[in-house]
């Protein structure tokens, strides 16, 4: 909460510029003595180099000037956030794509799928004739504090955070009202929760690693539309990319794990085309492919 706290202080007292002096000496700490996040990103980067072959975003193999510069993008994506809870994003510096799906569902019950990947706050940019509540599932532990962090930024802040440790049949028991509602719910589908067993393993950058089940089950109890959307940062606009998964996710009981490793496949599938276009903008600083 002290880093966040005095980031803002610092952006509302001189603006980006000098937050992003400060990112500069914070980052290179970070990037230099964290060096199980730095391992990390040269494996991503590297497997992402190989997956792509000629489609590659590296002239070459990618080196630590560029593992640097994945850790500067996600200090750089720190000051989105701050901007876009502030409302300073204009809709205008925003290029859509697939924006019909986002126009059929306002205020109708939907499942928003995301990732750390990018920036989810940009969709507070996109207005729209009818204001729309979403509801955002988030790990237990940080929930309290970041929901303090938010009303400091945003006294109006039509986000509600909901703590959760499992997905599973008691949160869509309390995300039922909500949808029934119109409301949105956004939850993140790659990251296995903490002390669960609910994974399956689905090959991301030619890799098998392990991905949550939680989201899937969640929105097949739900029986709403399930959407898949990427927010990122492309040179000085934003895009914002939102994929139709399916209206209704229906996992038969004889066929269960297939069905719901097809649906994952899918959007692992989505996921890896984005990495290609913005490499940068893959948040999660760990050994991902460590199954154990």
């Amino acid at each position: 909460m002290l880093p966040l706290t005095l980031m803002l202080a610092f952006y509302r007292v001189g603006g980006r510029w000098l937050c992003r002096i400060l990112l500069y000496f914070i980052i290179l700490w970070y990037w230099l003595f964290a060096i199980a996040a730095r391992q990390a990103s040269m494996q991503y980067l590297t497997r992402l180099h190989h997956f792509a072959g000629k489609n590659s975003p590296f002239p070459h193999t990618p080196s630590l000037t560029h593992s640097y510069q994945h850790f500067m993008q996600f200090g750089e994506c720190i000051l989105d956030k701050i901007e876009g809870w502030l409302g300073n994003i204009p809709e205008q510096q925003l290029q859509l794509h697939g924006h019909e799906h986002f126009r059929a569902r306002y205020q109708k019950g939907a499942v928003i799928v995301v990732s750390h990947f990018g920036n989810i706050e940009l969709l507070r940019a996109i207005k729209s004739e009818y204001p729309q509540k979403i509801n955002v599932l988030v790990y237990q532990k940080h929930a309290t504090k970041f929901n303090q962090f938010l009303k400091k930024l945003n006294h109006h802040a039509d986000v509600n955070l909901i703590s959760v440790d499992e997905l599973g049949i008691e949160t869509a028991l309390i995300l039922q009202e909500k949808l029934d509602q119109g409301e949105w719910v956004i939850v993140a589908a790659d990251r296995v929760p903490v002390q669960s067993d609910r994974v399956q393993a689905v090959s991301f950058l030619a890799e098998q690693a392990n991905w949550p089940q939680g989201a899937w089950i969640l929105a097949s109890l739900l029986k709403v539309p399930v959407l898949a959307v990427f927010c990122y940062r492309v040179g000085t606009h934003f895009e914002v990319h939102i994929h139709s998964i399916a209206e209704q996710l229906n996992f038969p009981r004889n066929n269960r794990l297939q069905a719901m490793q097809t649906t994952i496949r899918e959007y692992v599938s989505l996921l890896e085309q984005h990495c290609i276009r913005a490499p940068y903008q893959w948040f999660n600083f760990y050994n991902f492919w460590n199954k154990d």
